[in-house]
């Protein structure tokens, strides 16, 4: 998880042309809901489990998983000629 959050941050500082609303057909919730998706990749991939209960609601990896591999889907020109 660690990784694929990785490869999308990566996509997202470099070209972020590719999902940012004025330059892309994808609407203004797509950055912020990716940003979030590799907040939690990074967070269980490094180990760090958040003791409350609504932060381990919010950074649930089980929702980030889908929402990271969305990302990495729509940003794949970046990495594929």
């Amino acid at each position: 998880m660690l990784l694929a959050a990785a490869l999308l941050a990566a996509a997202i500082l470099q070209a972020p042309n590719l999902i940012a609303a004025n330059t892309s057909a994808h609407g203004h919730w797509v950055a912020p809901w990716l940003m979030w998706a590799v907040s939690c990749g990074v967070m269980h991939g490094l180990g760090f489990h958040p003791r409350s209960l609504p932060g381990r609601v919010f950074f649930c990896p089980w929702f980030a998983w889908p929402s990271l591999l969305y990302g990495l889907w729509l940003t794949h020109s970046y990495f594929l000629p």
